[in-house]
């Protein structure tokens, strides 16, 4: 934290984080926009961008012609975010955790692929600006390329971050890990068409209901009824389609006709198989692939 901030009372030194955080990551920042979040009065809102000019007066160009701040060519983070914190907020709200209750000791298990806050910040702000991105990227299958993506969503499937994104080398809707993205920059000229917008995506806007029960080899089914809080031995989950390859393999559901996988490591099941057809993720979903080979 900068120096300049002692006795600087907290409630603005979030408001300063606050500030700081939509401007790097949303590209663009206006008076109203604090005031609202915090329920302020537009003076202080004006108090507040007046001191966070002060501590980094290259962060911030106030745009006249859209009346609005921007970040400078020279942004430099002040404050010490985090990927994890910026990605807390991006999902939940930043600073609208609850504080952890002293006396609760908890632990979780850290991701090991977390994007550089500034490859996340130019994805960020051209989803929220609309704005075409020309990447260089890496994939498993096709190593190293150039190619012109239109991003409208980000995507936490458990292991990795994604951008959903229409393709334009491909002429379809893909995910895209923000690690695997080595450089990135905005396409100033060129529209977007209409079947590059999200409201396109068909696989992203269609939901699908997934019936899951207890894998059937499971000795003591009851176990897993009493985990998920199973009625009648079974729950329905309904996710987006472009996710529910990612959730099913999230879960550790077996998604084989005949529930061939090893029940101890997959303690879920599927059972409206026939969901999968319509899901362009089923090829991520535990066993399904390899039962489609055996036709």
């Amino acid at each position: 934290m900068p120096s300049k901030l002692k006795g600087v009372p907290p409630s603005q030194v979030e408001r300063l984080s606050f500030i700081e955080a939509r401007l790097f990551f949303l590209g663009e920042l206006r008076r109203a926009d604090v005031a609202k979040r915090f329920s302020g009065a537009s003076i202080q809102a004006s108090r507040d961008l007046a001191l966070y000019k002060e501590l980094a007066p290259e962060n911030l160009v106030y745009d006249f012609h859209a009346k609005t701040y921007r970040p400078g060519e020279k942004f430099r983070l002040i404050f010490s975010l985090t990927p994890e914190r910026v990605l807390y907020w991006l999902k939940s709200g930043l600073g609208d955790g609850l504080p952890h209750p002293q006396g609760l000791s908890t632990d979780t298990v850290d991701s090991l692929s977390l994007p550089k806050l500034a490859e996340l910040a130019v994805v960020t702000r051209a989803i929220y600006r609309k704005q075409i991105l020309e990447v260089t990227y890496v994939s498993l299958s096709s190593g190293t390329t150039d190619r012109q993506i239109v991003p409208h969503a980000l995507v936490d499937n458990g292991q990795r971050w994604h951008v959903r994104a229409y393709d334009r080398a491909n002429a379809r809707f893909s995910d895209f890990v923000i690690t695997r993205i080595s450089a990135a920059t905005v396409l100033e000229l060129g529209d977007i068409s209409e079947h590059e917008r999200a409201e396109a995506d068909e696989q992203w806007n269609r939901t699908v209901e997934l019936k899951l029960i207890p894998h059937p080899k499971l000795k003591h089914a009851v176990a897993v009824v009493a985990d998920y809080g199973m009625r009648s031995g079974s729950i329905s989950v309904k996710c987006r389609a472009a996710l529910a390859g990612y959730a099913l393999r999230r879960w550790g559901v077996d998604c084989s006709h005949e529930h061939r996988l090893d029940p101890v490591e997959f303690q879920l099941a599927l059972t409206n198989h026939s969901v999968l057809s319509q899901v362009g993720s089923s090829r991520l979903a535990p066993g399904y692939e390899s039962q489609a080979n055996s036709r």
